[in-house]
């Protein structure tokens, strides 16, 4: 991309814009899913899904423009870190751990659990979907 880099203006617009679509039609995805499981269709559930979706792209921007090139560990950082928040928040759940986790290790606290789970999940479609590497 012309105009200097990973932390150049145009970049950063770029890569700011377009995860625009994406998250929309997958956020969508995911909600209608949410839906056929039994979940209510609410307007939150869809901006829920397709916001959390674009804040996790939105997020790998800065951290690419600090070091300078694209990464796998910036999308392990910005699922992570999604994850723990929404969990926090009362937002998410952490899928794959059973709620007597924490009564087994109760020094281990449902937001690294969760950083855990979703670091883990963005790293693996990142490096297997998006082929990043370390």
């Amino acid at each position: 991309m012309a105009g200097g880099g990973l932390a150049s203006p145009s970049y950063q617009k770029h890569c700011l814009m377009s995860p625009v679509v994406p998250s929309l039609l997958w956020g969508s995805g995911f909600a209608a899913l949410s839906v056929m499981q039994g979940a209510r269709a609410t307007p939150q559930l869809f901006a829920t899904n397709c916001g959390l979706l674009y804040i996790y792209h939105a997020l790998q921007c800065p951290m690419e423009a600090l070091h300078g090139r694209q990464s796998l560990l910036h999308n392990i950082v910005a699922g992570g870190t999604l994850g723990a928040f929404g969990v926090q928040a009362g937002r998410l759940g952490i899928p794959f751990v059973d709620s007597s986790f924490f009564w087994r290790y109760p020094s281990i606290s449902p937001a690294m659990a969760a950083f855990a789970v979703y670091g883990g999940l963005a790293g693996v479609l990142g490096g297997v979907l998006g082929g990043k590497s370390l």
